[in-house]
């Protein structure tokens, strides 16, 4: 192994107790850690923040005893940080994107014709718009009900939001 891997592989030890340790890993491998995730992210902010949070992941590991190769490690940590906050952002997008009003306005306890449109989707799908609706739950508390990601809830919601339109429009589901 080259002594520059020695080096990263020893300030990667000594870290947690040693502030000079630190400063010299920080000092050494921020640059190429940004650049990992500002590719991902292309976002400054946010690449800075993932390499704030790799370090802070890497002080709160137990033990870095066994890590084989310290500069693998800590640009694979930088980059499951960076693809972390890439989920967080495109989670939040979706969030803003997802509709606060019931679908077309229509007044869905009392419709007879909605009620038997809700009863012909599938049973996701009616669990999906039921606790949407009727339980005024948010996406993300259904997907956490359903066991479901926050894409897959919103997806399925859109679709039945689709066939009971195309329902009470005169069509079939």
């Amino acid at each position: 192994m080259p002594a520059d891997f020695d080096r990263i592989n020893q300030w990667l030890v000594a870290m947690r107790q040693d502030r000079d340790a630190f400063a010299a890993l920080y000092a050494e491998m921020s640059r190429p850690m940004y650049t990992v995730a500002a590719r991902i992210l292309n976002n400054r902010a946010d690449a800075e923040d993932a390499v704030q949070e790799a370090f802070l992941k890497m002080l709160q590991k137990q033990s870095t005893d066994d890590i084989q190769n310290g500069r693998a490690y800590i640009l694979q940590t930088v980059r499951n940080e960076a693809l972390m906050i890439l989920r967080k952002r495109s989670h939040e997008e979706l969030r803003e994107e997802m509709p606060d009003e019931r679908p077309d306005g229509y007044a869905w306890e009392s419709d007879v014709m909605m009620k038997e449109a809700i009863g012909k989707l599938s049973p996701t799908e009616r669990d999906i718009v039921t606790l949407h609706i009727n339980g005024e739950l948010a996406f993300v508390e259904i997907a956490g009900i359903l066991n479901m990601s926050l894409p897959a809830v919103y997806r399925r919601y859109r679709k039945a939001q689709k066939k009971l339109r195309r329902y009470m429009n005169g069509g079939s589901l």
